[in-house]
């Protein structure tokens, strides 16, 4: 008579075992999709790096965004600017207790500095893209510098890649920016 209660025993470690061997042949598959997973929810990535932090905004009553331009020479697509204003104008209207004409105010100005999208890198590391906007606040009624940063829009994942993307990364970081500037927030963005 024969024993069947070890094969018993032995099926499910043997199932377990060819699994273990399977996912880790694709971990690096795995960790990619859930990267682009997670880029179809949070989208690009928002960062700031202060060149010249605003020590208070909060007396300011609005924020004008005005031009966003390109370096001259800078291969980057021609709707970058255009997005890039659009997202900072709706930060700014969407996050902030503001006026449209209110005063004090702040002036926006921005430059795209650098916009890096998919190419060797890709092929390296994986998607990378970025777009950082040098971006200055200028108290309206001087003129006076009140701040400066370049704000980072980082895609790294396809699915959050693109101008449209790095705009809304930028715009986040703009948001923070002002933010920890002390730029009055809405009543639903207060803390």
């Amino acid at each position: 008579m024969r024993n069947h209660s070890r094969v018993v025993c032995e099926r499910p470690a043997w199932r377990l075992a060819v699994a273990a061997l399977l996912l880790s042949g694709t971990s690096g598959c795995m960790s990619r999709v859930i990267g682009e997973g997670a880029g179809v929810v949070l989208g690009a990535r928002g960062r700031v790096v202060d060149i010249d932090r605003p020590s208070s905004l909060s007396r300011y009553r609005s924020v004008r965004v005005e031009s966003i331009s390109i370096s001259p020479g800078l291969p980057a697509p021609a709707s970058i600017a255009g997005l890039v204003r659009n997202e900072f104008q709706r930060r700014v209207r969407d996050h902030f207790d503001l006026e449209a004409s209110g005063s004090p105010a702040l002036i926006l100005t921005g430059q795209v500095i650098h916009y890096e999208s998919d190419g060797m890198v890709d092929e390296v590391i994986g998607p990378l893209e970025e777009v950082i906007v040098r971006t200055q606040l200028r108290d309206a009624a001087t003129g006076s510098m009140v701040g400066e940063a370049n704000l980072i829009g980082r895609a790294k994942s396809t699915t959050s890649s693109g101008a449209a993307n790095l705009a809304e990364g930028a715009g986040r970081a703009l948001q923070r920016w002002l933010d920890r500037g002390g730029l009055p927030k809405r009543g639903r963005d207060r803390d």
